[in-house]
């Protein structure tokens, strides 16, 4: 469903306060934020607060982050920095909070939150301390060289700049200080700013918030465009193709920048934005949007678990209604997102090949890939709208297929096909996997068509013609996420099969009519789904040589986590790593001695590329 548009003047003249009608979405500066959030069944009390407060307020009156406490506020950095290791190494003072931290409530007019006692503040404080005097020392150069580096986030040494003697050193006494750590009142806002007439319903919430549970934490650093920190951040809630030159395509659940002037004093409906994906600016009406928290836009560039107890101590994390033990161990092996990604340092084409000599002896590797770019988020849901004409397909871009097979229109709306960049994705990564000896014994994918054509582009690059493709319905991703609209209407083996090389005669372990008795399931259960259909791919490939599996973002986590040793993840930390993984992320796990699985480096290069936006010659037109 979608709403009517608003009448736009045709007498209006645009104007757009860009030079171009693109913004870079990377830039060389960068602001990063230091926070400390709760995790575990505190941060599900904490949203089941939030969720009910929510209620209490005026349609855009409410103010929404995620739970946490502020420890290092915004400073500014170059993007090519890298801070995991320094975010690690705070992990160790973490060890003093051996306990639920001591919180204490507070209430006034206009705030209601909750203030960290002495002895835990005091503990932070010294985190963030530490965290400040090695963000310091790495991103400020010692010498003049390194000035234009300095002054570009540090504005107030300009004035070292003046006087450009070579190879001079910057006095430690000289060095910029803008980095500025809480150690006053460290807290955690429930709310602020809100009228006065719900105050006694937020204190009611307020009061049945349990802090004893509060003995799971992780620190998190954010980083954000600072260009863009002033505008307001919007959710797509509505689908809209443009119409003219000047208006954006709107996909349901990408975000928007908007001017916050903008959007207050708009005569006919029509904003201009800020595209978050791509950075096209354009028109587009403000009644597809609702406004949203900015962090849902930050780039999330490091988290690490601070709190380690023992064993003993365990409390319980509520994943959709379902109560699971979790010690906050666990939360101690919970990987950390870089471990998804290749270490430079460490991959080499040698260390790949020693890992292909175990596989031919007998130690399996599996190799999980996720699809290549689809049609859908690439060019907006309504791509269908405009891409047939009484079912025959027409393509209007040189990034959409060339052709499709004959299908109902509405299947293609649920089931999308690669895009002409997403096969050359998937052939690139299929000659990598090639380059590396990687030689797969058994092809296992998703029933999804984009996954069927990964799995058959990455094989025809490998110049394996023969192996067939065996379509697994246990590899389908959450089911959940298709409770209200019904599974999509898979392609059968056998429809396939006219067009790939899929085994028809093959019986999968789970089937169609299987996922649809699960559209309710719960995260906890998806989990045992991926890890029971891995542990029968398993026991039912005898073959020597390597396992490919071709699935979904989400499976590259679910179908190896508990493969490895790893306790399921929460709901809340399996959406934050799903922002890392792009498409064609590519995961390996080996088997060891005693039968067990391991990560390890993929052998396969990552493939890494920006966006490229539509373009429309008019643009250029005067008339």
């Amino acid at each position: 469903m979608a709403l009517p548009l608003p009448p736009r003047k045709q007498s209006r003249n645009f104007t757009f306060t860009q030079t171009s009608n693109r913004v870079h979405k990377h830039t060389r500066i960068r602001e990063y934020i230091l926070y400390l959030v709760p995790t575990g069944n505190f941060y599900h009390v904490l949203e089941n607060f939030f969720t009910k407060s929510k209620e209490l307020f005026a349609a855009g009156a409410w103010n929404y982050s995620i739970p946490h406490i502020t420890l290092v506020s915004f400073f500014k950095a170059h993007e090519d920095v890298d801070f995991n290791d320094t975010v690690r190494d705070l992990a160790e003072d973490g060890r003093y909070l051996n306990r639920p931290m001591a919180l204490e409530l507070y209430t006034s007019s206009n705030f209601m939150g909750f203030f960290v006692k002495e002895d835990d503040a005091n503990v932070l404080k010294r985190i963030a301390l530490k965290f400040v005097k090695e963000i310091s020392e790495s991103i400020i150069s010692d010498t003049i060289d390194g000035l234009d580096h300095l002054i570009a986030c540090f504005p107030y040494c300009a004035s070292a700049n003046e006087n450009k003697t070579s190879s001079r050193c910057i006095p430690k006494s000289s060095r910029s200080t803008s980095l500025e750590p809480h150690v006053k009142n460290l807290h955690l806002t429930l709310a602020y700013q809100f009228p006065s007439t719900i105050y006694q319903n937020l204190i009611e919430l307020v009061e049945q918030i349990d802090t004893s549970c509060a003995n799971s934490w992780e620190l998190r650093l954010y980083s954000r465009d600072p260009r863009l920190c002033t505008k307001q951040v919007h959710k797509i809630i509505y689908s809209h193709s443009s119409r003219e030159h000047d208006e954006l395509d709107l996909r349901v659940g990408d975000y928007v920048y908007i001017n916050s002037d903008a959007a207050q004093n708009s005569i006919d409906g029509w904003v201009e934005a800020i595209a978050h994906n791509g950075g096209n600016v354009g028109f587009l009406p403000l009644n597809h949007t609702e406004r949203t928290s900015e962090i849902n836009v930050w780039t999330l560039n490091a988290t690490v678990p601070l709190v380690q107890v023992s064993d003993n101590d365990i409390s319980t994390d509520a994943i959709d209604g379902v109560i699971h033990n979790n010690t906050r161990e666990n939360d101690k092996n919970l990987l950390h997102m870089s471990d998804y990604y290749i270490d430079e340092n460490r991959f080499s084409q040698s260390t790949t090949m020693e890992e292909n000599n175990l596989v031919r002896r007998g130690r399996r590797r599996i190799i999980i890939l996720r699809h290549g770019e689809r049609v859908d988020f690439a060019f907006g849901n309504a791509w269908t709208q405009f891409s047939f004409n009484d079912q025959n397909y027409v393509r209007h871009d040189l990034n959409m297929p060339t052709h499709l097979p004959p299908r109902m229109t509405e299947d293609w709306d649920r089931d999308s096909p690669l895009t002409t960049l997403g096969s050359f994705q998937c052939q690139q990564v299929g000659q990598s996997l090639k380059d590396f000896g990687v030689n797969f014994s058994k092809v296992y994918v998703s029933p999804s068509y984009r996954c069927v054509q990964t799995a058959n582009e990455v094989l025809a690059a490998m110049e394996n013609y023969d192996l067939q493709l065996n379509v697994e319905y246990g590899l389908f991703e959450w089911c959940l996420w298709y409770e209200e609209l019904g599974l999509p209407n898979f392609l059968s083996e056998k429809e396939l099969g006219v067009i790939f090389n899929v085994n028809e005669e093959y019986i999968p372990f789970l089937k169609r009519e299987d996922l649809e008795e699960i559209l309710k399931e719960s995260l906890e259960d998806f989990y045992n789904r991926s890890l029971s259909t891995m542990r029968k791919i398993l026991s039912s490939t005898t073959e020597e040589g390597d396992i490919l599996i071709v699935a979904h973002a989400i499976n590259l986590e679910t179908c190896t986590r508990e493969l490895v040793g790893k306790e399921q993840r929460s709901r809340a930390e399996l959406r934050n790593l799903l922002m890392r993984i792009p498409y064609l992320a590519c995961v390996s796990i080996l088997e060891t001695e005693d039968s067990r699985y391991q990560l390890i480096e993929p052998p396969c290069l990552t493939l890494t590329h920006n966006s490229c936006s539509k373009f429309d010659w008019r643009i250029l037109d005067d008339n």
